[in-house]
C-alpha cells in the first residue's frame, strides 16, 4: 500500500505542477474562446484529476497506517481543492463580478486563488517526499501489546 500511496502522491504532484502550466496556457490565449477552450484544462484537472488522487492518496494512507499528519496532508489538498472553487463562487457572490464584468473588489477576492495554488504544490511535494521515504525505507509495525492470559502467568505446581 505505501507504494501506491507514492503512485498516487506523484499523481497528485504532477497535477498540481500541471495546473501551472494550464493557467499560463489559458492566460496567453488570443481570443476569448480560445480562452475558454484552454480553460478547460486547468478546470477539469484541477476539479477532478487533481482533487479526486487527493482523496485517494488519503484514503491509501490510512489504509497503509502512514500516520495523521500524511492522512491529513493529503485531505488538506483535497480540501483546498474545493477552496479554490469556493473562491470563484464566493468572490462573485460577494463582489458582483462575473466572468462578464469583472469588479475590482472580485479581482482582490480572486488574486487569493493563486495563493492557495502555491499552498497545493507545496503540500504535494511535501506529500511525495513522506510516501517515498515510506515506501524506500519501511519500518516495521510496532508489535502487538501481550494480552494478558493464562500462558503468560506463573504456574503453580
Amino acid at each position: 500500500m505505501r507504494k501506491a500511496l507514492l503512485v498516487l502522491s506523484a499523481i497528485v504532484l504532477l497535477s498540481a505542477l500541471a495546473q501551472l502550466f494550464f493557467a499560463g496556457y489559458f492566460h496567453f490565449q488570443n481570443t476569448i474562446e480560445a480562452q475558454r477552450e484552454a480553460g478547460v484544462y486547468h478546470a477539469v484537472n484541477g476539479q477532478y484529476v487533481l482533487r479526486y488522487s487527493a482523496l485517494l492518496a488519503a484514503i491509501v494512507a490510512a489504509i497503509a497506517r502512514m500516520g495523521s499528519r500524511t492522512i491529513w496532508l493529503a485531505a488538506g489538498i483535497f480540501l483546498l481543492t474545493w477552496l479554490q472553487l469556493f473562491i470563484f463562487i464566493i468572490g462573485g457572490m460577494l463582489t458582483g463580478s462575473s466572468p462578464e464584468f469583472i469588479t475590482p473588489a472580485g479581482s482582490w477576492v480572486v488574486s487569493i486563488h493563486p495563493i492557495v495554488g502555491v499552498m497545493m504544490i507545496f503540500m504535494s511535494y511535501w506529500l511525495f517526499n513522506r510516501a517515498r521515504a515510506a515506501a524506500l525505507n519501511p519500518q516495521p509495525l510496532p508489535p502487538k501489546a501481550a494480552s494478558p492470559d493464562a500462558s503468560t502467568s506463573p504456574t503453580t505446581a
